[in-house]
């Protein structure tokens, strides 16, 4: 077995640090993307379902929410829906859009056509890659 060294000083790694919350699940799915997150010096918070994702995004602020797609109590296109409508609720111009990116196993064209409809701005395919997930981050 080989492990994947992340380098966090690495030019090609990610541009700024971002505040990111993670919502999955799945505990050692959460683990993991945590783990590779703060390696690489971001800041991370963790949601366990859609519904809690929506109740930290009304309170926090974060650049980017990396979503996993099947979740019980809130699927992932629910919650997303539902932070689309808090963000054009309290859209000012100091507000930015938050960056949504799917995480899911779905990688169907129709499944990707009804990810962007929701409101994601992108997704990865499980299992993600880390540089992958660099690229996608850095946009």
């Amino acid at each position: 077995m080989t492990e994947t060294i992340i380098n966090a000083n690495d030019p090609n790694g990610f541009k700024k640090q971002l505040n990111i919350l993670v919502v999955d699940d799945d505990a050692i799915n959460l683990h993991l993307i945590k783990t590779i997150l703060v390696r690489f010096g971001q800041k991370v918070d963790l949601a366990r379902d859609g519904a809690l994702a929506v109740a930290k995004f009304t309170d926090n602020f974060y650049d980017v929410i990396l979503m996993d797609i099947m979740m019980p109590v809130m699927d992932g296109v629910t919650a997303t829906i539902e932070i689309r409508k808090i963000e054009a609720e309290r859209k000012t111009e100091a507000c930015q859009r938050v960056k949504i990116i799917a995480i899911t196993a779905n990688s169907c064209e129709d499944d990707r056509v009804e990810f962007i409809a929701a409101g994601m701005d992108h997704y990865m395919n499980k299992p993600f890659q880390i540089d992958e997930l660099q690229r996608l981050l850095n946009l």
